[in-house]
C-alpha cells in the first residue's frame, strides 16, 4: 500500500494511528550448535566468545535475528520477481552505480522505479543542490522489503525482542569448539593458526516474540514467506553457517491479531469496523494482562502462514 499525498492532506496524522498490530510468538529450536559472537574477551579462554546476558546465559540479539529474517525474505522476493505478474519488489540494500542510474534516467526518462535504498547516493545529491527534499515521494517509491525492515529513510514496520532461553530449560551448557585456519592453495592446515569458539549446544530454544504494526497485505507476505522458511527447518542464524552451524527450526508459533479498522471477509475485502466495535477491540487491548487477553484473535502460525502466502499467489 503507497503512501498518499491527499492521505496526509485530509489526515495528517493517520500515520501516529494504531490501524492494527500483529503479534508473533513461537519458540526457535536450533537445530545444530549456534555461534553469535559477543565482541569482547570473558574470563574463559576463548578468543570468540558468544555474546551473554549479564547473568551469563546466551540469547539472540533481536537485530541478528531480523537481518537473518530479512535476507531470507529479499531472496525469496528476489525469486518472485521473475513471475509474469510480480507483486513484491526488493532492492536487497544494493546500491546502484551511477552509470547504472544515469543510462536508466535516459531510457525511463525517471528513476522513480528505482528504490530511493539503491540510489542514496543520487538523493543526497538532489537534497545539497534544493537546500531541501520532499520525503513523501520518497517513502512512495520504496520497495516492500524496506517499506517493512526500514531504511535510511522510513523507520521499520516490524520489531523483534532479543530472544533468550527459557528459565526452566537453560542447563549451564556452553561448548567450546577447535578450528584451524586453511591456506586455500595448498589447502592444508596453516601452522600456528589453530584458534576455538563458543557455541550453545543444539537442542537449545528461544522464545521469539515479533510485533508487526499499521501492517499492509504486503507486510502481512513478505513476514510470511521469511517466517515460514524457519517453520520448515530451512532458516538459519549467527556466524560460521557454512561449517553447519546456525540450522533452526520454528515452533509453535501463533499469531495474535488486533484489527481496529476493518476486516477482511470471504471475499478477501475490507470491511469497515463500526465505531463501537473499534472501541470494544481497543478498550480489551488497553486492558488485557495477557496475549489471549489483549488480542481480539488468535490463529495457528502455519495456517495463517499458508493463507498469506495463497493470498499472494492469487492476488489480483
Amino acid at each position: 500500500m503507497a503512501i498518499h499525498h491527499q492521505l496526509y492532506t485530509d489526515d495528517p496524522v493517520r500515520r501516529l494511528r494504531l490501524r492494527n498490530r500483529y503479534l508473533f510468538k513461537g519458540r526457535l529450536v536450533m537445530e545444530t550448535a549456534l555461534h553469535i559472537g559477543g565482541g569482547k574477551l570473558t574470563l574463559n579462554s576463548s578468543r570468540s566468545p558468544i555474546v551473554l546476558t549479564p547473568e551469563n546465559i546466551p540469547f539472540i540479539p533481536g537485530s541478528s535475528f531480523k537481518g537473518a529474517l530479512r535476507s531470507t525474505v529479499e531472496k525469496l522476493v528476489a525469486a518472485l520477481a521473475e513471475l509474469p505478474q510480480p507483486r513484491l519488489r526488493t532492492c536487497g540494500l544494493i546500491e546502484r552505480e551511477q552509470e547504472e542510474l544515469e543510462q536508466i534516467q535516459h531510457e525511463e526518462g525517471s528513476l522513480d522505479n528505482i528504490c530511493p535504498t539503491a540510489r542514496q547516493r543520487t538523493i543526497a545529491e538532489e537534497r545539497r543542490q534544493r537546500g531541501e527534499l520532499d520525503l513523501l515521494p520518497i517513502l512512495e517509491q520504496l520497495c516492500h522489503t524496506c517499506r517493512l525492515f526500514g531504511s535510511p529513510f522510513s523507520a521499520s514496520r516490524v520489531n523483534v525482542n532479543d530472544l533468550y532461553i527459557p528459565e526452566e530449560e537453560w542447563n549451564g551448557i556452553i561448548q567450546l569448539r577447535d578450528g584451524v585456519a586453511i591456506e586455500r592453495d595448498s589447502e592444508r592446515a596453516k601452522e600456528r593458526l589453530k584458534y576455538d569458539y563458543e557455541v550453545v549446544p543444539a537442542s537449545t530454544a528461544f522464545d521469539l516474540e515479533i510485533t508487526l504494526e499499521n501492517a499492509t497485505r504486503e507486510d502481512l507476505w513478505l513476514l510470511s514467506l521469511g517466517l515460514s522458511e524457519f517453520v520448515n527447518g530451512f532458516g538459519s542464524i549467527g556466524g560460521k553457517r557454512s561449517r553447519g552451524l546456525g540450522a533452526c527450526r520454528l515452533r509453535d508459533l501463533r499469531v495474535y491479531i488486533l484489527e481496529l479498522e476493518g476486516e477482511e471477509d470471504a471475499d478477501g475485502k475490507n470491511g469497515r469496523l463500526s465505531p463501537e466495535e473499534r472501541a470494544r477491540r481497543l478498550q480489551r487491548y488497553l486492558l488485557g494482562r495477557s496475549p489471549e487477553e489483549k488480542f481480539h484473535r488468535v490463529e495457528d502460525g502455519e495456517d495463517f502462514l499458508a493463507k498469506q502466502i495463497e493470498q499472494l499467489f492469487s492476488a489480483n
